[in-house]
């Protein structure tokens, strides 16, 4: 297929680790702790911001929330879209309110940015295999593209190939993911695409200058958009590579400080939700996240789980560029790779394998539908599904048949 679409997917909320706003210590060495957020009914105005990567649609689901997106405007990498250019595993900033349900808001403002484009440079390395219990792979890899090192693990989602080792060599492909180290040349991939290049080339990490010399990611850097870029700034690029000069003429140049968040007022009544994973070694009152200065002397001690390379989503308020946390979760597994979808069939081959939201699915190894049964199941039946990723399908262990009265 040429075209695809997203997905909608109710989170089950992740699992609550043991920081709070507040830690009262107990006697005989026991404590308890309470939450302190500004969700609505508590204090908030319900004003809401989250970054992090879609787990669904039907709505936009972000960290969580199912984001009404009818009224949104939505950019990507720069430009205007829709709602139905999204894909489950890109990472989006969201701006909007929270409603009374604090597991529903309405988006006003969705931005997404790709952090990687270009030629796979050699055959991925499966640094870790293993099987679920459905049959499928649960496959950890890495690659190379635009200079970058890109690893992909079972919470990865794909469109044009099933797993990372299905990539070949010069094949072209974005990717969208998280920043894994503090330095900007490794990033987890949350949605990787295959699609044609085109002309441009784009690429993630950190600015180097030796003279009047610019490289990123070992790319050299050219033009004078290139010559306005800082030395140890994060910044991701846009332009066309030459192999022949062996550099990347920047047109366009996005420097990763906070994004929407800096647009956002110094205001404790906002909340904010941010995934990432924590690019360096927490102290007892903060940690990095991502590129962002986490402040968590609120919630301090933080837990011992909470370590360098830990996926995590941050909850709390944005004040003078950092993020002061109020809360602190370990994001779980089994929440990653959970998919909920809500939508009308697009394409239908077989059981095994229909489209919706752009999403292929195969309900193969279930046996119950509610309110019909697998024979129902054709192009413009409305449906609602649970299932799990595996690579580039979802694995349907729950389907209903949409009922409209």
């Amino acid at each position: 297929m040429s075209e695809h679409q997203p997905q909608d997917s109710s989170l089950t909320r992740r699992h609550w680790l043991v920081l709070a706003a507040s830690a009262v210590s107990g006697c005989g060495g026991g404590s308890t702790s309470t939450t302190a957020s500004l969700s609505p009914g508590t204090g908030g105005t319900g004003v809401v911001y989250t970054q992090g990567s879609i787990s669904g649609f039907g709505s936009v689901i972000v960290n969580g929330i199912k984001f009404d997106d009818l009224q949104a405007t939505v950019q990507m990498d720069g430009g205007p879209a829709e709602s139905s250019n999204l894909r489950v595993g890109m990472v989006v900033a969201v701006q909007g309110t929270r409603l009374a349900d604090p597991t529903l808001g309405t988006a006003s403002h969705i931005e997404v940015w790709s952090i990687a484009q270009g030629p796979v440079l050699q055959v991925p390395t499966v640094t870790q295999n293993s099987q679920r219990a459905d049959g499928s792979v649960a496959e950890f890899a890495e690659f190379s593209v635009a200079g970058m090192t890109v690893q992909t693990n079972p919470d990865t989602s794909f469109y044009g190939v099933a797993l990372a080792s299905d990539l070949l060599p010069n094949q072209a492909v974005t990717v969208w993911g998280l920043q894994a180290g503090a330095d900007g040349t490794r990033w987890t991939a949350t949605y990787v695409e295959v699609r044609p290049m085109g002309m441009d080339m784009v690429s993630t990490g950190v600015v180097h200058v030796a003279g009047l010399q610019r490289s990123l990611n070992g790319l050299l850097l050219a033009g004078s958009m290139a010559d306005t870029l800082v030395d140890g700034s994060l910044v991701r690029v846009q332009g066309v590579w030459s192999d022949a000069s062996n550099s990347l003429a920047v047109a366009h140049a996005k420097l990763l400080g906070s994004g929407l968040l800096g647009q956002l007022p110094d205001e404790a009544k906002i909340e904010v939700e941010i995934e990432g994973f924590v690019t360096d070694t927490p102290t007892a009152s903060g940690f990095m996240l991502g590129n962002i200065v986490v402040d968590a002397s609120a919630i301090a001690p933080i837990s011992t789980q909470i370590k360098e390379g830990a996926r995590v989503e941050v909850h709390g308020t944005w004040q003078s560029g950092v993020l002061k946390a109020t809360e602190v979760e370990l994001e779980n597994e089994q929440t990653l790779q959970t998919v909920e979808l809500k939508g009308v069939i697009e394409v239908f081959t077989s059981k095994a394998e229909f489209w919706v939201r752009g999403q292929r699915c195969d309900a193969s190894g279930i046996a119950k539908v509610e309110h019909g049964t697998l024979a129902d199941l054709k192009q413009g039946v409305e449906v609602k599904l649970k299932g799990s990723k595996a690579g580039d399908v979802v694995m349907v262990t729950e389907l209903e048949i949409v009922v409209n009265d």
